[in-house]
């Protein structure tokens, strides 16, 4: 069962963002491990496996949640597309 408002119309995940998340870690060249002892650090203790749902788009994310991995990261909002 779909739950309303819990997965995208066009895309079909749960999260838009991930893999645009996923792209800028790589390109940054850090690890999903790095990025997770980062997230740490800052106060979020999150698993590895639900990490990388959030980056498939299988998870949805919190805007807290984003917020602190564009901040490990060292981009902002902008970094992100919407989608067409």
């Amino acid at each position: 069962m779909v739950v309303p408002g819990r997965v995208s119309p066009k895309s079909k995940t749960k999260n838009i963002f991930g893999p645009q998340l996923k792209e800028l870690r790589v390109s940054k060249g850090l690890t999903a491990t790095e990025v997770i002892a980062q997230l740490g650090v800052l106060g979020w203790e999150v698993g590895h496996s639900t990490y990388s749902s959030l980056e498939a788009g299988d998870r949805i994310i919190a805007d807290t949640e984003l917020a602190l991995i564009l901040k490990v990261l060292k981009v902002g909002l902008e970094a992100l597309r919407l989608p067409r």
